[in-house]
């Protein structure tokens, strides 16, 4: 399947970096673990933040959470000290569990002390997929070993996306959900989004602010989770504010609407904190000015909006998921395009 930008249409006014990816952001990395033996079709997708060989760092990070965050581990020690150092993990809800205990093998792995510059607390992100899966047999199937499958498969360049990891059994609008992504140049930063699309409602898919064709299956959970990385200097606040900017974006399409049950967005700066020793009493940071983060906040919006047609279009059908028939858009949507 195409992406958004191989059917010849953009989202805003700025470039996609090279691989239209999050992992634009330099140092970002994706990697996906698949559980699919017979009647599930589920798995893990990580997103690490900065790159493997770097024992010890920590990042500023930012979220906006429809439901309070509750879906999201390690949110109170993000929002208390606005830092994290733990790869992003989504899993499958009823084997959050089993993914956090592995999270903490894999930090233990790093440092044994657990400290908040080596991977602790882990950030892990339930998502509910049983619309397809069965969420006892999930529970019993998914073992810690399936997440150190997904951090040890993370790369940097083309991401895989739709039915990848955890994008196996999602659904939205109607049709086969998944794992889209997308990235957009601001000024001389980059942004990357990464969204598990699952939710929106039959009939309510936009493109731009134009309506779409009506899925053919019924309405699943909804609930979405996206990861937006940036090169930017961003201090916490300020990402808190990325982040709400950029749930602006699903809106657009139709995914976050008042019929979303969970949601959340997390923003994170690969360039906030200036890295020293872990032993330094000051740290010194840096930040963009206020006109900055406007240009930043547009190419959020945008990346989110196409990385949920990203999802879509990359999805592949399984037994009762269909994917979006994208030969069916209507012509009048292509005729609007050209048209403005």
């Amino acid at each position: 399947m195409s992406r958004l930008s191989g059917l010849g249409l953009s989202l805003g006014d700025t470039d996609s970096g090279p691989h239209n990816a999050i992992t634009d952001v330099p140092g970002v990395s994706v990697g996906h673990a698949d559980l699919r033996p017979e009647d599930l079709c589920t798995g893990v997708t990580a997103v690490v933040p900065y790159p493997k060989e770097i024992a010890e760092r920590k990042l500023f990070i930012g979220s906006f959470a429809v439901d309070g965050g509750q879906a999201m581990s390690g949110l109170q020690v993000a929002e208390d000290f606005g830092t994290f150092s733990s790869p992003i993990v989504f899993a499958p809800a009823p084997a959050v569990g089993q993914i956090y205990e592995g999270m903490i093998r894999n930090g233990l792995e790093r440092d044994p002390g657990l400290t908040t510059v080596a991977g602790w607390p882990p950030v892990v992100v339930g998502i509910d997929d049983t619309d397809w899966n069965d969420a006892a047999l999930v529970h019993s199937t998914m073992a810690q070993t399936h997440v150190a499958e997904a951090l040890a498969n993370a790369r940097g360049g083309m991401v895989p996306t739709g039915n990848a990891g955890i994008g196996g059994g999602l659904q939205a609008f109607g049709f086969k959900g998944g794992i889209g992504t997308a990235s957009r140049r601001a000024d001389a930063y980059t942004l990357g989004v990464l969204a598990a699309v699952n939710g929106g409602q039959a009939g309510e898919l936009r493109l731009s602010g134009y309506p779409l064709t009506r899925g053919s299956l019924s309405n699943g959970p909804q609930s979405f989770a996206v990861v937006v990385a940036t090169d930017a200097p961003l201090i916490p606040l300020q990402l808190e504010r990325l982040a709400g900017r950029t749930a602006l974006g699903l809106a657009r399409t139709g995914l976050w609407s008042p019929r979303t049950r969970a949601g959340l967005v997390i923003a994170f700066s690969t360039t906030g904190i200036v890295q020293g020793e872990p032993q330094e009493p000051v740290v010194d940071l840096h930040l963009v000015g206020e006109e900055s983060l406007y240009a930043l906040f547009a190419s959020a919006a945008f990346a989110a909006e196409e990385a949920v047609f990203d999802a879509l279009l990359q999805a592949e059908a399984i037994e009762g998921l269909d994917v979006l028939p994208q030969t069916g858009w209507p012509q009048a949507v292509r005729r609007f395009w050209r048209e403005g």
